[in-house]
């Protein structure tokens, strides 16, 4: 049985320390917890007190004039070291023992002040925060009065400061820690010169025994004789102290080559020499969920793919044979993944065989695929234009004699199409200034009321019976936007409901509300809605609903895009929700703006 010994000088620091701890943490903490929610609720009680004596005073007092009433409120202030002020029931202040009578018109509105609002509700409001006028804390209490004689129905409130409880608490938790900072630097102090002499004392026989412990590696002491022989059993483990520190550092050298593989983004799997799974890394661990329960099983049984396994014998096959070089496969997996999987061969370890490395290549196969149709989507859209114009100046070129009407006729088909190309150019040119940030962009505040109506009016030519409503008005928060390009994100919107929405009982609706630090803006209409299967693409470049792709309807395929970049450019979003879940029917987009800038009140 091994015998357990701590050394005296970490005795008593133990000792000292909980000492310490009990004697001076566990009164400072309960200090520090209740001391500062005492004082608060005092004052909170002696403020509403307060308020009830100046409420008294005020409903009980015979005033011949408001001049009256002033003199009254900043004597009793003065006397109270308090600050009094009479509001109406719509917030204007009336009177005001901290301003002068001159200056009490100039004083802003109250009636969003918290206190005010609770004591509105018939409640004695009561709220604490910092004053930008006095520099300082302010504890205010208000509650509502019944009108009296001079003096209308209305609130009155008192401001008491907070700054002379706050620095007594100060004050005390200063002294309080200086206090214990001394007493934990005295006691350590003397346990540390306590220790530091008994331990001469036994240094000679603890080197001695050191020297021994140095020349026989792998020898331990169980137990001691007595308690003077006690450095010596101390001395002889620090061998094993040595060993342990050794080991200690092993660990650390293993986890940090573990948290640099689980750091990796790219997933990797290790394979023993007969082809089966070890173990494998954090990302590894995201591509395949449950991949330790596969640990001693073939990869072929994790990931049910073939390619993977053949290339996995391939790799295990040239190790064998001398040959350390990599075997690549490309492998996709369900959720449309793709992997360039790499597979290394492992030298100078029997156990281990190789290794497979997984480097996510999803994104550059989907910017790849982005790229092929868009050149697919620009070749069909500049073909049907470009052969209309085509044809007819064929047309044209062929005809000994011209019709006048006819001629004028082909003339505006050829310039219709021209000018859809040109549009198209100028979209495309547009989308590239805004992906690549050349575009300047001016954010001020804008009135989302007028973005919406100047939008609308732009769209006149193209409007069809239709039943337009927005509930923007004046009221409805500003936003931080570039005033055209909003216009521009709200005239895509409506030129694509229009298309869509039915002859003869189209309805387009605008509606917002504010969430938090931004305003959502909905626009819903009653067309045919878009397929869920559609929803997540209809921003991509000159993408377009299957069904829709050959038919009459215009466009150049690219505003809704557009659309998602401005609002990207402004720090919004722009989705789509269909069918309008209240309806059932429809499309609704959903456009969220950052709030303009707002001055913070006291």
């Amino acid at each position: 049985m091994t015998t357990t010994t701590i050394s005296l000088r970490l005795r008593l620091f133990l000792a000292f320390g909980v000492i310490l701890f009990l004697a001076l943490g566990v009164p400072a903490y309960y200090l520090h917890q209740n001391l500062g929610q005492t004082s608060e609720r005092e004052a909170r009680d002696g403020a509403v007190r307060d308020l009830r004596s100046v409420e008294w005073m005020l409903s009980s007092g015979s005033f011949q004039g408001i001049e009256q009433v002033n003199e009254a409120l900043r004597e009793l202030a003065a006397r109270m070291d308090i600050r009094i002020t009479f509001l109406t029931r719509d917030g204007r202040v009336l009177t005001d023992s901290g301003v002068t009578a001159e200056r009490v018109e100039s004083l802003e509105n109250h009636l969003g002040r918290p206190e005010v609002v609770q004591a509105l509700g018939g409640e004695v409001g009561v709220g604490l925060r910092y004053s930008d006028t006095l520099g300082q804390d302010l504890l205010y209490a208000a509650m509502r009065t019944q009108a009296n004689g001079i003096l209308p129905e209305g609130v009155v409130r008192i401001a008491r400061p907070q700054s002379q409880i706050r620095k007594s608490l100060d004050r005390l938790y200063g002294q309080a820690g200086w206090v214990y900072g001394l007493g934990v630097v005295l006691a350590f102090g003397l346990v540390s010169l306590t220790s530091r002499q008994i331990g001469r004392a036994i240094a000679s026989v603890a080197q001695a025994a050191a020297d021994i412990g140095q020349g026989e590696p792998g020898k331990r002491i169980r137990f001691s004789p007595s308690t003077e022989l006690t450095p010596l059993v101390v001395a002889f483990n620090n061998m094993v102290e040595r060993i342990e520190s050794n080991m200690q550092t092993i660990v650390k050298q293993k986890m940090e080559s573990e948290a640099v593989l689980n750091g990796m983004k790219a997933g990797l799997i290790v394979l023993d020499g007969n082809g089966r799974i070890l173990r494998g890394n954090y990302a590894a661990q995201e591509i395949f969920p449950g991949l330790s329960t596969f640990a001693g099983r073939k990869p072929m049984e994790l990931s049910l793919l073939q390619d993977l396994q053949d290339a996995c014998d391939a790799a295990l096959k040239k190790r064998l044979d001398g040959d350390f070089s990599q075997v690549g496969v490309m492998v996709s997996l369900a959720g449309g993944r793709n992997f360039d999987v790499s597979i290394v061969p492992i030298k100078g370890d029997a156990e281990l065989g190789v290794i497979m490395v997984f480097h996510d290549i999803t994104e550059i196969k989907r910017v790849e695929q982005i790229r092929r149709d868009f050149v697919a989507n620009v070749s069909h859209e500049l073909r049907t234009p470009l052969t209309s114009i085509k044809g007819y100046a064929e047309t044209l070129v062929g005809i000994d004699k011209y019709d006048p009407e006819q001629t004028r006729s082909f003339l505006e088909v050829i310039l219709r199409n021209a000018n859809h190309m040109n549009a198209m150019l100028d979209e495309l040119l547009q989308l590239s200034r805004l992906e690549h940030g050349k575009q300047r962009l001016d954010l001020v505040s804008v009135e989302p009321a007028s973005a919406v109506y100047s939008a609308w009016k732009s769209c006149h030519p193209l409007h069809k019976n239709i039943e337009f409503t927005s509930e923007l008005d004046a009221s409805t928060p500003a936003v931080r936007a570039n005033f055209e390009q909003l216009v521009q994100v709200f005239r895509n919107v409506f030129e694509n409901a229009i298309k869509y929405v039915p002859e003869d009982t189209a309805v387009i609706h605008v509606h917002g509300q504010k969430s938090g630090p931004e305003l959502v803006v909905f626009i819903e209409d009653n067309g045919p809605g878009i397929p869920a299967e559609d929803q997540a693409r209809i921003f991509e470049r000159f993408y377009r609903v299957e069904k829709d792709r050959n038919s009459s309807i215009g466009g150049t395929g690219l505003g809704l895009a557009i659309c998602r970049h401005i609002m990207a450019n402004h720090g919004g979003r722009i989705t789509v929700q269909s069918p309008v879940p209240e309806t059932g029917i429809g499309s609704r987009f959903i456009i969220t703006l950052p709030l303009a800038g707002q001055t913070s009140e006291e």
